[in-house]
């Protein structure tokens, strides 16, 4: 994501980091950690999708390092 992204990102942008993500580890098989941050953004992703079809309140999120380097700040 970028250091402009919500704290709370769209479908759209959780799709891109997916999407990036695997795109840099093609060819391969994730490691065990690597599946768990995968498995992490699709959690997000569909949660996403819920808040923007049924207008939920988002879930807390776990911090998480940020693109910026900084760490992200929980709901």
């Amino acid at each position: 994501m970028s250091c402009n992204a919500t704290l709370t990102p769209t479908q759209e942008q959780l799709n891109h980091e997916i999407r990036t993500f695997l795109t840099a580890r093609s060819g391969r098989t994730l490691t065990s950690a690597e599946r768990g941050v995968y498995e992490r953004l699709r959690a997000e992703w569909l949660a996403a999708g819920r808040r923007a079809r049924y207008g939920t309140a988002p879930a807390p999120r776990p911090a998480r390092p940020s693109a910026c380097g900084a760490r992200t700040v929980s709901e």
